[in-house]
């Protein structure tokens, strides 16, 4: 799980001030990283899959694919009644995701089965974030606090799934969530994009 979770800390921690001049972000990217339920977030999410020869698109695909694998983690621990271990040795595992109080039973092949999506899910990610130009010029500016994965399967990204609470919960720190809450903008470029797929910059 080490290179796993160096990847999530990649992905979560080394952005970019949005100081630096950002190239306009596609309709549907603007969509996949604002929506607020996950039915929205996969129409997103395929418009861009969709877009035929667009970098833009595809590096906002390749990253919505990222953060759908934890997605896909994280619905599968909820749906088990699984405890995020507090453990530096697993940070990934202390993904915060909410008690379930009806858990369902686990069997080797059901956690066989959340781990192979998982991984199926990365690689997908790693194959769309590699179809993009090394030369691209990528700026996508998201707000933390507003950009989000469903954690308890309820098919809503509320305010307390959002990426900034991940990242505090992974550091053992809170922010505030509430409406007067303070955004958390930051520009991801195309460097960040190699990190999400784990591949050396050129």
């Amino acid at each position: 799980m080490t290179r796993i979770a160096g990847l999530v800390a990649a992905a979560l921690f080394l952005a970019l001030p949005i100081s630096l001049t950002a190239a306009e972000m596609p309709g549907a990217a603007k969509s996949l990283f604002e929506a607020k339920t996950v039915s929205e977030r996969n129409t997103a999410l395929a418009a861009l899959e969709a877009a035929p020869g667009d970098p833009a698109s595809a590096y906002a695909a390749g990253a919505g694919e990222f953060f759908t694998a934890l997605e896909i983690l994280a619905n599968g621990l909820h749906r088990h009644g699984f405890e995020s271990p507090q453990s530096f040795m697993l940070p990934l595992m202390r993904l915060p995701v909410p008690d379930n109080p009806n858990p369902e039973p686990l069997t080797y092949e059901e956690f066989r089965a959340i781990l192979v999506a998982f991984r199926d899910r990365l690689e997908k990610s790693a194959a769309t974030l590699g179809s993009v130009p090394a030369d691209a010029d990528i700026g996508m500016v998201v707000d933390l606090t507003r950009a989000g994965i469903d954690l308890n399967e309820d098919g809503n990204i509320a305010p307390e799934e959002s990426f900034a609470t991940i990242m505090a919960a992974l550091s053992r720190g809170s922010v505030d969530t509430g409406d007067a809450a303070p955004s958390l903008t930051f520009r991801f470029d195309r460097a960040d994009g190699y990190w999400l797929q784990a591949t050396p910059s050129s």
